[in-house]
């Protein structure tokens, strides 16, 4: 089967795998897991790229992952409240969304401000994944516009995003698995023919 092939599949399986669990209790901790993995990888092969990028997103899935799983948006904004509260939730979750494409974008600049690594480049990859954000940033931005439209405005029919909400951000997740996977898998093969080289 072609790499490409391949990798269309991985993501196919991973969008169906977590559109199917349908709990943000379940999939975010997987999500994370796999980034986790990710990272440790390129660590491991010394790719600053790999490991650089899946730790980005690590660490801004996860301070999303505490400020939601610990409920500290509800200490913050009265439940009686679904106008202000659905904005702070939307509003969060975009700003960190925001904060991700920000870094994603500047990502060879501030990976090499971090590390000293000769080998922190622009790669094929680094125009994907700032997409993907900037995707789910729509997402948040119109859930929040929704929300408004619903609580302030009282159209009570305008229910699209918040209905189809995780489904839209786990295609995302399953498209920047898909591609931290190709990206492992390329390096990997990268190794291996640089092996065969040399002896």
């Amino acid at each position: 089967m072609k790499l490409s092939n391949l990798i269309l599949l991985s993501i196919a399986c991973l969008a169906f795998f977590y559109i199917h669990l349908w709990d943000d209790r379940l999939v975010t901790p997987q999500y994370l897991i796999f980034l986790f993995i990710c990272a440790c990888y390129g660590k491991y092969k010394k790719d600053s790229n790999i490991t650089h990028i899946s730790g980005y997103i690590f660490i801004v899935t996860g301070v999303s992952f505490v400020v939601f799983e610990n409920g500290m948006i509800n200490y913050v904004t009265p439940s009686e409240s679904p106008l202000l509260q659905g904005t702070v939730i939307y509003g969060t979750q975009l700003i960190l969304s925001l904060a991700t494409v920000f870094v994603l974008i500047f990502r060879v600049q501030l990976s090499k401000l971090i590390s000293k690594s000769p080998k922190i480049e622009l790669t094929n990859f680094d125009g994907i994944f700032h997409w993907i954000y900037i995707y789910m940033s729509l997402v948040y931005f119109l859930g929040m516009l929704e929300n408004i439209a619903w609580s302030y405005f009282d159209m009570k029919s305008w229910t699209l995003i918040y209905d189809n909400f995780e489904g839209l951000i786990y295609i995302a997740w399953a498209l920047c698995c898909g591609a931290l996977l190709t990206m492992m898998i390329l390096s990997a093969r990268e190794d291996g023919s640089e092996a065969s080289h040399a002896s």
